[in-house]
């Protein structure tokens, strides 16, 4: 078995999934649909601010500061009556054309860089015949199915109503999605099976046509409740501006208006469901004790809600550290199983100064 000493000085990869915004509905109980807009307006809240004397904080003379917190801010809302309808497409990329770039810095020898490359192919085509990549694929559709791309919404919400559907095939498949437990990957059901086949179809280029269109009914309970697209991330905010949320068709509020303002439709950000729909890594070495909680893959394990690298250290289990055994890894084993959905995120694993 090769054990390659370094990876090649320019290694990039593609993202191997296409993935759609999830545009934001409210739906009515005729079926009637319409853009659930988001609304820039302005509220009067409290000032709470720990440690900051003069932003309200809990200790200091409370008669020298003000206690009013004035600001104007974006949110989604549902019209009375409706429930939420969010939709989306995905589907993955022919493995075989991820790999974006592979290459040694000029004047270095090309053999090692060669043999990669190699090795590299010769992985992707083992993983196309493996029950590892069918498994990766079943675990996205797990992810689909069970909401988890619907982030607050969907701990919020009574009931989910999942369904897919796929040009050229008749059926409509229909999933509750909050009877499926996030930790979860076990026993796939036969309709599951069947979108994994499709999806499968596109990921080992079999088919150019197999994507997946899928919409979410989200059940709040009752109707005119606050509902929670993507946030925008702001380096600058103005001052006295509290939250921006993403839209499609974007529109800037008239900061002079004296009313509420509506403005693009509220939507969730591809990026944020794909982060979802890769939430499969059960492989990392402390999964168990990570109350078994499956993260998003990331090349080094890094983990937001941990703000760690579980993939980090000497158990040597990074992307990293794998791609270097890629001449002999078996596909179907939890290593080459992180690969091949690594392979799918995409990125840069260069390796040099």
């Amino acid at each position: 078995m090769t054990i390659f000493k370094k990876l090649p000085g320019s290694l990039s990869l593609q993202r191997g999934t296409v993935v759609s915004d999830g545009a934001f509905f409210n739906l009515f109980e005729d079926g009637k649909q319409e853009p659930l807009h988001v609304m820039y307006h302005g509220i009067r809240g409290t000032q709470n601010v720990a440690g900051n004397k003069e932003k309200g904080a809990a200790t200091g003379n409370s008669l020298a500061r003000e206690v009013t917190n004035i600001q104007l801010t974006e949110s989604a809302k549902l019209q009375p009556n409706a429930k939420l309808l969010v939709k989306w497409d995905f589907r993955f990329i022919d493995l075989s054309y991820v790999l974006f770039a592979s290459a040694s810095k000029a004047g270095a020898d090309k053999t090692e860089e060669y043999n990669f490359r190699q090795a590299f192919l010769n992985f992707v085509n083992r993983a196309k015949e493996s029950d590892g990549l069918k498994e990766v694929v079943r675990r996205y559709v797990r992810n689909i199915v069970n909401g988890r791309w619907l982030w607050r919404n969907r701990i919020v919400a009574e009931s989910i109503t999942i369904q897919v559907t796929a040009q050229d095939y008749p059926e409509t498949f229909s999933f509750d999605a909050l009877s499926y437990n996030l930790k979860s990957f076990a026993e796939p059901s036969e309709q599951e099976q069947k979108l994994a086949g499709i999806l499968l179809k596109g990921i080992t280029g079999e088919s150019t046509n197999a994507a997946l269109h899928i919409e979410a009914i989200v059940d709040f309970g009752m109707g005119g409740v606050e509902v929670f697209p993507s946030q925008n991330y702001l380096e600058d905010k103005p001052k006295g501006f509290s939250r921006s949320l993403y839209q499609l068709t974007p529109k800037k509020p008239d900061h002079k208006a004296n009313d509420n303002q509506y403005l693009g439709q509220a939507a969730l950000r591809d990026q944020k469901i794909g982060n979802a729909l890769r939430t499969i890594d059960t492989w990392y070495p402390s999964f168990k004790e990570n109350d078994e909680k499956p993260i998003a893959i990331e090349p080094n394990g890094a983990n937001l809600e941990g703000q760690i690298f579980y993939r980090v250290g000497k158990d040597k289990v990074s992307a990293f550290d794998i791609l270097k055994e890629i001449d002999e890894l078996d596909p179907s084993s939890e290593k080459g199983m992180f690969l091949i959905s690594c392979l799918i995120r995409g990125g840069v694993y260069s390796e040099g100064e």
